[in-house]
């Protein structure tokens, strides 16, 4: 028998695996967009 899970086909250890890596990713993006607000914000402050 297969251990494969799910409707996907992956294999649990795969699926954790992309889930940790999506994660990551999602972690990267938000220190960058607060990086750019933050520096958009130090230069044209719109709330002053």
């Amino acid at each position: 028998m297969s251990d494969k899970v799910g409707p996907t086909g992956l294999t649990e250890a795969e699926s954790e695996e992309i889930h940790r890596h999506l994660i990551q990713g999602t972690q990267i993006f938000g220190m960058i967009a607060a990086l750019a607000h933050l520096l958009a914000y130090i230069y044209s402050p719109w709330l002053k």
